[in-house]
């Protein structure tokens, strides 16, 4: 399907970051042509002289299912939360809750404008099936965790693999899947370094829980001998197909061998404030040439899945942190929610540019969060909450028009989210 964004004020993302009126073109899933004015007219015209059309958000860490538990053990200590709260409620999930705690999960990260996003978590088959429906692109993967059982180490990848083999680059490619070592806690030696030689054979990415906490640090040290990233380095787990998750404890010395290295960082600054588990040192990532993006991680941590708020929240903590009002500016803060979250899950995305995918939100330039206009790129981190969002198209296609999902019926999925969370925590083990 054809589709022509007539007239918007655009925010391309490009390499010189700029910002100008143009008509976009799209042709099947990319980005065909762009110019200040295109005669062609295709199936579909959308008139943008009062929107501001953006490259779809990227969020690259989170726990799509887990909106079945938003508000489930607020204001709690982390292990109190998790031995209490999630952990047992999770022991309790079927494939049929996953299946509605991810489409939910999609349906409130596409009306705040996220085009994109990765997923670890347990059932994966059907959180697939709940992305494909949505529209959404997705980099999916089954969660490792072995204990140092090596029964269950075997069991774990086999069901990666098994997830990999019938669903990666399904759905014309919207549907990627990765491979999900939990963390160099949860997985043993032997499973992470299977997971290296496997992500090398067949060229797949892997998704990492890394230096989340301050006890993940001091253990690590205990157990290995070693902070998480220089393990994490020892075993090969730090390549240009690595997404670290969090990160909050690194020292000096691993920022630099993850910049080394090419790694991608997921900086997940609302989870990591609301558990107390720290604030990663971003700036020094960004000084190092690391590529950080964001993430919400899992709305029972967050509790929301808005990239918007991910955005405010990054570019005000580290000025706090730092006592300096200039670091982690609304330049590079939008970057990690656009460019180099692409980069971290490996689609040719983020910039509004010919040959491009044509993942593609449009705002109201008339919301008040985005006006006056003196710094649009400000407005968009500082101000705006993803309700200014109008139209959602990812792959060429047009997934909300107006504000209206058009793939499924969102009030549906919103009750059937509720019961089915409902049913969740009150189902008996």
């Amino acid at each position: 399907m054809g589709v022509l964004l007539r007239g918007g004020l655009v925010v391309t993302q490009n390499s010189k970051r700029q910002t100008k009126r143009m008509d976009i073109l799209l042709r099947g899933n990319k980005i065909a042509k762009i110019s200040q004015k295109i005669t062609e007219k295709p199936e579909f015209i959308i008139d943008c002289s009062n929107k501001l059309v953006l490259p779809g958000l990227c969020n690259t860490h989170g726990h799509l299912a887990m909106t079945l538990l938003r508000g489930y053990g607020d204001d709690m200590p982390l292990q109190q939360w998790l031995e209490n709260r999630i952990w047992p409620a999770e022991a309790k999930l079927s494939g049929d809750d996953v299946y509605w705690g991810s489409l939910f999960a999609c349906l409130e990260m596409m009306k705040s404008g996220t085009t994109s996003c990765a997923d670890m978590y347990f059932f994966m088959e059907k959180a697939a099936e709940a992305v494909g429906k949505s529209g959404m692109r997705g980099l999916l993967c089954h969660g490792m965790i072995d204990l140092g059982d090596s029964e269950k180490a075997e069991k774990e990848l086999n069901a990666s693999v098994s997830f990999i083999n019938s669903w990666h680059g399904k759905e014309n490619g919207r549907i990627s899947c990765s491979l999900g070592p939990h963390s160099v806690y949860t997985c043993s030696k032997e499973l992470l370094e299977k997971t290296v030689a496997l992500s090398k054979k067949k060229n797949l990415k892997i998704q990492l829980h890394l230096a989340e906490t301050r006890k993940e640090l001091n253990d690590s040290k205990k157990q290995f001998g070693k902070r998480p990233g220089e393990y994490a380095g020892s075993l090969g787990l730090l390549t240009q197909n690595t997404i670290l998750a969090h990160c909050g404890w690194l020292s000096m010395s691993e920022i630099k061998t993850v910049a080394k290295k090419g790694a991608h960082v997921s900086h997940n600054p609302e989870s990591n404030l609301k558990l107390a588990s720290g604030i990663a040192p971003v700036s020094e990532m960004l000084e190092e040439g690391v590529s950080v993006s964001l993430g919400t991680d899992g709305a029972a941590s967050n509790n929301s899945l808005s990239l918007f708020g991910a955005m405010k929240t990054c570019a005000i903590i580290h000025k706090a942190n730092r006592w300096d009002a200039t670091i982690v500016n609304a330049q590079q803060t939008l970057d990690m929610a656009t460019v180099n979250g692409a980069k971290a899950l490996g689609i040719n995305a983020g910039s509004i540019e010919e040959g491009k995918l044509a993942d593609i939100i449009t705002l109201d330039l008339n919301s008040p969060s985005l006006n006056p206009q003196h710094n649009l790129i400000s407005n968009l981190v500082y101000s705006e909450n993803g309700s200014s969002v109008r139209d959602v198209i990812i792959d060429g296609r047009i997934v909300m028009q107006d504000r209206r999902v058009l793939l499924f019926d969102e009030n549906f999925v919103i009750e059937k989210a509720r019961k089915v969370a409902e049913g969740l925590v009150g189902r008996k083990g």
